[in-house]
């Protein structure tokens, strides 16, 4: 498409006029990502993106009601059916790809945690052997997306990620995984990480974990001290010591994003006699929040926690109705009658035994 531009908003609007909670996957949310993505109007994906899909398009087979999209449906999966027309055919890679390409959208918005959520769905699909390359891919970013997200690398993938997988992934993203090491042991020169190579496209992010390892290093300061001259700050953390200035300015920075909970108590005019003070406690500093905000929080986590039982509890109804379940229920069944009847017979001939073993002893 020669502008994409064009095209995302009527989009993005389709995608929520048919399905205000944008819980069910379509080829359109694969097709709006995608643009947003090639015309680098990220803050315009979010609107689709921070909606959590939970399910796929509906067998119409499996719907008594599916030919009726004004009758009342639980979940938006009941008049979104392969049949509807409102989506195309979705294959095993399109998920995965709406899925990484929604993750490049966030660490290009800094929102790394939601990334890695992404990510993790990518590296947990259901796969019979081998990594897909997309996979691959997902599982280098996973990696770059918890250094600036935590400062480390989890020492595991998912649980629920498949062993084969987890194996190649791994063996694949060697480079990263010794980006971790360096990380955690101290990135003293930038050719440290310039060693990737750079046909991954990843070095945009590799160069920005120079500069969360200073964050991070900065932030490690409060589990040891109070307070610290800035001087002592820069000494420890920056890159030119005896440019105080800076080192006020790096780490102002970092108290307006919220990266750290303290303030710099200004004694004078000379940065040298700042001093950087670390809040004792959530209820002070940039982070300490009022009960009003705090109820807020406590609601919409709530909200959200009621949504995802209602999701869980309508997949496992549509579970416990699928032809597949059924079967398994009918096998399970057999297979106990069967076991049952084995023991039964076990038991009729042990007591035959007895009964031969009485006789022959009156004999």
């Amino acid at each position: 498409m020669e502008q994409p531009v064009a095209a995302i908003r009527p989009l993005g609007a389709a995608i929520l006029r048919l399905d205000p909670s944008g819980s069910c996957f379509t080829s359109t949310h694969l097709v709006f990502v995608r643009l947003c993505l090639e015309a680098r109007t990220f803050r315009a994906a979010k609107a689709v993106l921070d909606k959590d899909v939970y399910e796929f398009p509906s067998s119409a087979k499996m719907l008594p009601n599916a030919q009726l999209p004004c009758s009342h449906h639980d979940t938006s999966s009941g008049f979104i059916t392969d049949k509807s027309e409102l989506s195309d055919i979705i294959t095993y890679r399109d998920p995965l790809h709406y899925f990484l390409y929604g993750a490049m959208i966030y660490m290009a918005l800094k929102e790394w945690r939601r990334a890695i959520l992404f990510l993790e769905v990518v590296l947990t699909a259901p796969s019979k052997s081998t990594a897909s390359q997309i996979q691959v891919e997902a599982y280098k970013k996973w990696v770059l997306a918890n250094l600036l997200a935590y400062g480390e690398v989890p020492g595991s993938l998912p649980r629920t990620t498949n062993s084969q997988v987890a194996k190649n992934v791994r063996s694949l993203g060697k480079p990263y995984e010794a980006l971790g090491i360096i990380f955690k042991e101290g990135i003293s020169k930038e050719q440290d990480v310039r060693r990737l190579n750079a046909e991954d496209h990843n070095l945009s992010l590799v160069l920005q974990v120079l500069d969360a390892y200073r964050q991070f290093t900065i932030a490690k300061l409060e589990s040891t001290y109070v307070a610290l001259p800035l001087s002592e700050v820069g000494r420890r953390t920056s890159p030119n010591p005896d440019d105080h200035a800076e080192t006020a300015q790096y780490i102002a920075g970092m108290i307006n994003t919220g990266q750290i909970n303290a303030a710099i108590e200004q004694t004078g005019d000379d940065p040298r006699s700042w001093v950087l003070r670390f809040a004792t406690s959530l209820s002070s500093g940039p982070y300490s929040r009022t009960e009003q905000q705090q109820y807020e929080d406590l609601k919409r986590q709530v909200t959200k926690t009621a949504m995802l039982a209602e999701y869980v509890r309508e997949t496992d109804r549509k579970l416990s109705l699928s032809k597949d379940y059924i079967n398994w229920l009918k096998q399970k069944a057999d297979s106990a009658i069967s076991a049952n009847s084995g023991e039964d017979s076990s038991m009729m001939a042990n007591q035959l035994l007895v009964e031969d073993e009485d006789i022959m002893g009156e004999a």
